[in-house]
């Protein structure tokens, strides 16, 4: 049987040691490629070495180069974009695998599922509905992503963007946004295909002028012109204003 799908897990240094979750189910329709960013060069793990694990060994740096180095690399159809800290649900990728034969789609985004105890990792429709105006934060291990498309159209993820960059966030809205400004077209569906503890680094909270720093160059981006900064004092709204300006003369200018 080829292979439907692939899972592109992207890890850093000894997060390679710690994937055995992420990698647990076996299916003959999923095959798994590990882009692992080794600068420290850690030995690769013998648990690894299965049929449907292809690994390469990269000494860059940032989330996004990973994200693009799997993607170039990834030979199926379609793909699930994954960390090393995650568990996958079997039943919610036989219903992954099923959408994929079935509906043909450009990209799609699903529900991650948090451990007993934790809240809600998004406020989730319980509805299948058109991806129109992303309503929530988007992680990368809700996207599942259509490979045909995103080469023809030569879509990758932005390496301005994205956890070990400056602007440590934003890089999957941005996927998303390129997709559609190319007219594709991607569908929300309220299955739970993944684990992943509600805390991640996505939800960190940063310092003030960061933040309005990255939304200046967020924004830039995406071409949103109609954003203004909620007033607090005249002092905080001069510097957060002078910061969301200095992220967009960041983008327009830096490629």
């Amino acid at each position: 049987m080829e292979h439907l799908l692939t899972i592109i897990i992207s890890t850093y240094d000894e997060g390679i040691l710690e994937l055995k979750k992420a990698i647990k189910i076996e299916n003959p329709s999923i095959k798994y490629l590990i882009v692992f960013q080794n600068p420290k060069h850690i030995r690769i793990p013998d648990f690894l070495n299965r049929k449907d694990i292809d690994i390469i060994d990269s000494k860059t740096k940032g989330l996004s180069v990973s994200r693009n180095i799997g993607i170039e690399n990834c030979k199926t159809p379609y793909a699930l974009l994954s960390d090393d800290d995650v568990e996958y649900i079997e039943e919610g990728l036989d219903q992954v695998l099923e959408i994929i034969q079935k509906e043909k789609i450009d990209f799609a985004t699903f529900k991650i599922k948090t451990y007993d105890g934790e809240p809600e990792y998004n406020d989730y429709s319980s509805e299948k509905e058109e991806i129109k105006n992303i309503q929530h934060y988007i992680s990368s291990i809700e996207i599942l992503v259509n490979l045909q498309i995103l080469k023809l159209k030569k879509i990758k993820f932005d390496e301005r963007f994205g956890l070990g960059t400056f602007l440590m966030r934003g890089e999957e809205e941005i996927l998303i946004h390129d997709l559609q400004k190319k007219n594709s077209i991607g569908f929300y569906f309220p299955i739970y295909i993944v684990k992943h503890p509600f805390l991640s680094t996505g939800k960190i909270k940063l310092k003030e002028w960061k933040n309005y720093f990255i939304k200046g160059a967020f924004h830039q981006r995406i071409e949103k012109t109609n954003y203004t900064l909620p007033p607090t004092n005249k002092l905080r709204d001069l510097k957060n204003s002078f910061f969301y300006i200095l992220g967009k003369i960041y983008i327009k200018y830096t490629k």
